[in-house]
């Protein structure tokens, strides 16, 4: 008998995909005020970098439990907690006053795109069919791109006060948290709830994601991915600014970049499923991000930046969706894991967030510079090379 997928999904795609796209415009309005930012907190360029990718540490710390969570007493109550806690931290960041205070409320504000993240493909998994499984778990991984877009779309229209701008975000926040406790379901109505497991297997099974070697690969890959994006976002805008370049076409540049990967991330999946060999197309795409960033970079011309870093986002797009699916796609990560799969992932992935950018591109090169996007490109490379290690998991080559 065919299976029949609820139109609710459309409704719990949305729900999934409004609190880290909240999350990333609240982490990105850092980038559109960074001058504002820089001085009202006495800012070095490397604390700047830090406060810019602070939602990204969290994860380090709290992804595989919060995938463990989400396998055990489901996606709503777990994210739940999350979204909470987020909304609270978006608010508070209007009122803190100094550096510590300020980077505190960041990094716990990271709370809820860690969970979803470390639970997106168990969400999917549960409500959309196989060939839609691509374009769901695409669209939530792509919240990164989509809140940067708004971001610098908004750019210091909300107010000239950072404080203020801050404050109209956290508001935002709080309604997608009520939107979410309301309206989220873990699983259509009418479906049976999961078996309940005996005490013994959640060791048994989580020990099996600890020692499973394409999931710790595609982790390694998913830190470097981000170190890459994640600089894209956070260090072009201002750098361009310091080179002479107005706020404008600087956060042009951003928004241009953000649309071509949020365009990438939604359609390339399943472009990149269908080729001969995915790990070899991934690879290239990855060298090709890397050098497209440099030479944009490096480019006098600002028409030709303009092409260059949002090819960079082109190639970039695809390749989040596809680490993140590796886990509902291996025979030995069964769906009562996926959670933990996905959590071990964003763990290294969120590590690789925060501790590249800001503790190894930034201080290595001495700033915003040259030096820091020959860094990226370098890191494209590495980036390209484990994906070589991953498993093909061509489409093509399944029906082959």
């Amino acid at each position: 008998m065919k299976q029949t997928y609820s139109r609710y999904r459309w409704v719990i795609l949305l729900l999934a995909f409004i609190p880290p796209t909240l999350l990333t415009l609240c982490q990105y309005q850092s980038t559109a005020y960074a001058p504002e930012l820089m001085r009202q907190f006495s800012l070095t360029d490397q604390q700047y970098t830090t406060v810019a990718t602070a939602p990204m540490l969290l994860g380090v710390f709290i992804s595989f439990l919060a995938g463990t969570m989400g396998d055990r007493f489901g996606v709503k109550k777990t994210v739940t907690v999350a979204v909470i806690i987020s909304a609270l931290c978006a608010l508070a960041r209007a009122f803190v006053s100094g550096y510590p205070g300020l980077l505190a409320v960041t990094v716990l504000m990271g709370c809820v795109g860690v969970v979803i993240n470390s639970n997106n493909a168990k969400i999917m998994t549960g409500w959309f069919p196989p060939a839609q499984l691509g374009l769901a778990i695409g669209l939530v991984a792509s919240t990164g791109n989509s809140g940067t877009i708004i971001a610098m779309a908004l750019g210091k229209s909300l107010s000239p006060s950072v404080s203020t701008a801050f404050l109209c975000s956290g508001i935002a926040f709080a309604v997608a948290a009520i939107l979410w406790i309301l309206l989220f379901r873990d699983r259509p109505k009418g479906s049976s709830p999961d078996e309940k497991i005996p005490d013994s297997r959640p060791k048994t099974r989580l020990g099996a994601v600890l020692k499973n070697r394409t999931v710790w690969t595609a982790a390694l890959a998913a830190a470097f991915f981000m170190c890459v994006n994640i600089s894209v976002s956070a260090l072009v805008s201002p750098g361009l600014v310091k080179r002479g370049v107005s706020d404008a076409s600087a956060n042009l540049t951003i928004v241009i970049f953000s649309v071509a990967a949020l365009a990438a991330s939604v359609l390339m999946p399943g472009l990149i499923a269908r080729t001969k060999n995915t790990k070899i197309t991934c690879a290239v795409l990855s060298v090709l991000a890397g050098a497209a960033l440099y030479a944009g970079w490096r480019t006098d011309s600002i028409l030709l930046c303009d092409l260059l870093i949002p090819l960079c986002g082109l190639c970039l797009g695809g390749l989040l969706p596809t680490l993140l699916s590796i886990p509902a796609v291996l025979p030995e990560i069964g769906p009562d894991s996926i959670g933990a799969a996905g959590g071990l992932i964003t763990t290294v992935m969120m590590a690789g967030a925060f501790l590249l950018p800001s503790y190894v591109v930034t201080p290595i090169a001495g700033g915003i510079n040259d030096t820091a996007f020959l860094l990226l490109l370098i890191a494209s490379v590495i980036l390209g090379a484990v994906f070589l290690l991953l498993p093909n998991v061509s489409i093509r080559r399944a029906a082959d």
